[in-house]
């Protein structure tokens, strides 16, 4: 099992850029297409992460999943204007996808518009994941903030998506473990019975 590593994914948007002797900027623009009925991931993500953006959004599309990344699938949208109308549009999206996968890297902390996506999509849905990409000599994703309240997504022995629900600590003190505590990506995302929704702590919870 293993994370995203950021060097691998940088390298692997490069290569999509590079074999098409464009930019990543102008890779990003041209994989723009028509908006579809649905998709399976709505993938939240800071424009600060170009290449990040697209070395990920690369893996997720060729491992056979529809994704929305307003960037790439909407690019005429200026997210770095934070309007109602642009709200609308971004809540009208997220209501046509399965699920919201946070990317989680060393810029999402800057975002205005990540953290309102989670929350709108976890109390809409609930089927939120985190997808950490680690820099380069961080073995360990620490999870920051209240996105340890989600499951997170690292690759299996065989490269697939696997979401793992994180060992908590209550405010109590006590560490809970849970078995198993993982599954594909595939069965989280599909089957409505054994979802890993957040996790509620302490007695406390929606």
């Amino acid at each position: 099992m293993a994370f995203l590593r950021e060097a691998d994914v940088r390298a692997r948007a490069r290569r999509r850029a590079g074999a098409a002797g464009i930019s990543v900027s102008e890779a990003l623009g041209r994989v723009a297409r028509r908006r579809r009925a649905r998709y399976d991931i709505f993938l939240s993500q800071t424009i600060r992460d170009a290449e990040i953006v697209l070395g990920v959004y690369d893996i997720l599309t060729n491992a056979g999943y529809e994704v929305f990344c307003d960037w790439i699938e909407a690019p005429e949208t200026d997210r770095s204007q934070v309007t109602p109308a642009n709200a609308e549009f971004v809540r009208a999206t997220m209501d046509m996808s399965d699920t919201l996968l946070f990317l989680d890297t060393e810029n999402a902390a800057q975002s205005l518009w990540m953290c309102w996506e989670l929350g709108w999509f976890d109390g809409r849905k609930g089927l939120v994941s985190v997808l950490p990409v680690l820099p380069d000599g961080e073995q360990y994703y620490r999870s920051r903030e209240f996105l340890g309240l989600y499951p997170y997504v690292e690759l299996d022995e065989e490269g697939r998506l696997k979401v793992v629900r994180p060992v908590v600590t209550s405010p109590s003190g006590v560490t809970m473990f849970e078995a198993p505590n993982s599954r594909t990506f595939e069965s989280w995302r599909t089957d409505p019975r054994d979802f890993m929704r957040p996790r509620v702590i302490g007695g406390l919870g929606r």
